[in-house]
């Protein structure tokens, strides 16, 4: 397809078929399409325009065991992360009680976990 490229002053690209493509069959045939990726433009003009690969390399993150408020997710390098939640209205001795009894319970998923987790 013939096209017309306006390339605008605040870094935007706008690509429309010439006058004479506009007789053609519709370029998307479920209306208007939308997709994610890089733009790279070379100095001598070239425009390549590379689709991120979105799901490709799957979850970020394992949960591994969950208490009320505390997380425990593995990364898929194999590193394990603690995520603890709190709502605002909680006040400070609430927050530490809640944080030493879950923990004993984190504690004791440590202890009872094998060595190595396969992702």
């Amino acid at each position: 397809m013939d096209t017309q490229t306006a390339f605008l002053a605040n870094g935007n690209i706008n690509i429309y078929p010439c006058a004479w493509e506009s007789d053609k069959a519709p370029v998307t045939t479920d209306g208007a399409a939308s997709f994610k990726g890089r733009i790279r433009v070379e100095e001598d003009g070239r425009t390549r325009v590379v689709p991120y690969r979105i799901g490709s390399q799957g979850p970020r993150y394992i949960p591994l065991f969950e208490t009320d408020h505390c997380q425990v997710m593995m990364t898929q390098g194999g590193k394990l992360i603690e995520r603890w939640t709190f709502k605002p209205s909680m006040t400070a001795d609430e927050i530490l009680t809640a944080r030493t009894l879950e923990g004993v319970k984190v504690s004791g998923f440590y202890q009872s976990r094998r060595q190595e987790t396969r992702w």
